[in-house]
């Protein structure tokens, strides 16, 4: 039995001492219907409510939207919802005889499963002890935070980078609870880039043959030139990529490459493009600058991470081209502190007790380039919303425990610039229209993400509380999460 300490100090023990044998009673069950009553539904996109309605589900699915004790499709329906309502009464006869399982939500809010279209999963530890740590250790580590991301009410999540391919086969074959993943592999970069993750001692591959220990365990790949930028993104969807992620910028927690330095030249990012086109997915890039932005786009880049350091122009470029903007609020509002070893306010060289241990030089840089991208985060959220551009809800949490457990403050802070509706869009319906240009690459291509529909995926959430008139309910998961549904089945409930 998997032994989770962690959860038990965020989740009541209801939902604890419940978890695994849930997860294994349903799991055996999952042909069976499942009805979910006296609901009020938000379907991902409308703000107007689907009243007194029940959600029938089977074989994973959502197969009817009706009113509650009807048995018919709710007034309006399309003509699909009808038939799915038929393929549900066929589903209840074929499942053994027995009686659907009926939930009362007790006239709560349902909303879809949430969607974290930017997050690190295989990155469950400080990208600096990644080297010096057991591979199995790490991936125990990513087991635990994956069973917290889905108990966050987070079903599903965009994972940007890290050999996460394990576990989410583990997820996919109910080996352990967790969410859908839909996996980048690694980071490719350019030599010098965002995701060279060698110390400064370490040899060029192209030099010396000897390939950097981050690159053979999967965290990022470099690649140089057109040929091998084509290369590198066929190996990532060779061993089952859904979208690729390069890095076109500089960044943060890399070491050595200046936030301002533009990353691949044009040629090559339109050789990733073309090579991720030609399997029917799309290119997300990290960047921060209008250059590094305005490059990517024009190469064809359909996601662009962060952006905090964008301006005007670029931003209508990227409305222009109908890209999605995936950024982050809650650690960039918090300028992102420097790691462990230096005092949040200490200057570099810095010996004043009060301040902390002094910074390292690395550390005092990378502390400036987190100022600086957290300077530009009330300006380029304003610019989004100007050029209507999409906006996908995003928490780039990683590195370890205490920074995955602030996935769920990235709602209220975008109060700032957004109504509780937008966002809850952001994290259900834009996300999944974001997942779903991986096309023929999406691995759970059967149905729809973000929405709760007839023929959508049955991941969805019982909720205390209106997180359409005040978002910050999902801040507090464990309270405010009465039930949580993944792919029909039940993974935690606070109603019984």
């Amino acid at each position: 039995m998997i032994h989770l300490p962690a959860i038990g100090r965020r989740f009541r023990s209801g939902i604890v001492c419940g978890l695994l044998g849930l997860w294994s009673a349903v799991a055996a069950s999952a042909g069976s219907e499942l009805i979910i009553t006296n609901a009020r539904v938000f379907d991902g996109r409308n703000a107007q409510l689907h009243e007194n309605a029940e959600i029938v589900i089977a074989g994973g699915k959502i197969v009817a939207i009706r009113k509650a004790g009807s048995g018919l499709p709710e007034a309006g329906s399309t003509a699909a919802g009808a038939d799915a309502s038929r393929d549900a009464k066929a589903g209840s006869a074929s499942a053994a005889g027995s009686a659907p399982r009926v939930i009362d939500a007790g006239n709560r809010i349902v909303i879809p499963g949430l969607i974290d279209a930017h997050v690190h999963p295989a990155m469950a530890i400080q990208i600096g002890a990644l080297r010096d740590s057991d591979p199995n250790y790490v991936a125990a580590r990513s087991v635990v935070e994956a069973q917290h991301i889905l108990m966050r009410g987070f079903t599903t999540i965009r994972d940007m980078g890290g050999p996460v391919f394990g576990l989410k086969q583990a997820i996919d074959e109910d080996l352990l609870p967790g969410p859908r993943i839909f996996p980048s592999g690694a980071i490719i970069s350019q030599t010098s880039g965002h995701g060279d993750f060698r110390p400064r001692s370490g040899t060029a591959r192209r030099w010396s043959g000897e390939v950097d220990l981050g690159e053979r365990l999967g965290y990022g790949l470099i690649a140089d030139g057109s040929d091998e930028v084509a290369t590198a993104v066929r190996e990532q969807l060779r061993v089952g990529a859904s979208q690729i992620k390069l890095a076109a910028g500089g960044g943060i927690s890399s070491m050595y490459d200046p936030i301002d330095s533009v990353q691949y030249f044009e040629e090559e990012l339109r050789a990733a493009v073309r090579a991720a086109a030609d399997w029917g997915t799309y290119v997300a890039v990290h960047a921060y600058t209008p250059a590094a932005i305005r490059r990517s786009v024009e190469a064809g880049v359909r996601s662009i991470e962060h952006a905090h350091l964008i301006d005007d122009a670029t931003m209508k470029l990227i409305a222009e081209r109908g890209a999605f903007l995936s950024p982050q609020a809650y650690l960039f509002s918090r300028a992102m502190p420097p790691p462990a070893g230096g005092g949040a306010t200490a200057a570099a060289g810095s010996s004043s007790p009060a301040a902390g241990p002094a910074l390292t030089p690395s550390q005092a840089a990378q502390r400036d380039k987190a100022m600086l991208v957290g300077a530009g985060l009330d300006r380029m959220m304003q610019l989004a919303k100007k050029h209507g551009v999409k906006i996908a809800f995003g928490t780039d949490v990683f590195g370890s425990p205490r920074a995955f457990g602030l996935e769920s403050l990235e709602f209220g802070v975008r109060l700032r610039w957004f109504t509780s509706l937008e966002i809850l869009r952001q994290a259900t319906s834009i996300n999944g229209e974001l997942l779903a240009l991986s096309g023929p690459r999406n691995p759970y291509a059967g149905g729809k993400l973000g929405v709760l529909e007839p023929g959508a995926w049955a991941d969805l959430l019982v909720v205390d509380g209106n997180p359409l008139e005040d978002i910050r309910v999902l801040e507090q998961p464990d309270r405010s999460l009465r039930l949580i549904v993944k792919n029909g089945q039940v993974v935690a409930n606070r109603l019984d």
